[in-house]
């Protein structure tokens, strides 16, 4: 059983999409609690991701993975963060 993945895009519409203004009464603003408790709440999240890689390169990752001691996407986290770093420069 294999999950199906969104398409980028749909994922990207997810973030594009505004979230709904609440419609604020005459008691909301005259009592700051109620005022407080109408605003929506913002939550911290995590952004996950899969990479679709080809088959050697993921059996490259996996290895050196092992070897190292580390998870896959340790690897990739730390490969962005110094082509990040080039790209900077």
């Amino acid at each position: 059983m294999s999950k199906q993945r969104k398409a980028l895009d749909q994922i990207l519409g997810t973030f594009e999409e505004e979230t709904p203004k609440t419609k604020q009464s005459t008691a909301v603003d005259t009592n700051p609690l109620a005022a407080q408790l109408a605003k929506p709440a913002k939550k911290k999240g995590k952004i996950r991701f899969t990479l679709d890689l080809e088959k050697p390169l993921d059996d490259r990752l996996t290895k050196n993975a092992k070897k190292l001691n580390r998870t896959k996407a340790d690897l990739v986290r730390i490969a962005v963060e110094r082509l990040l770093e080039e790209l900077e420069q």
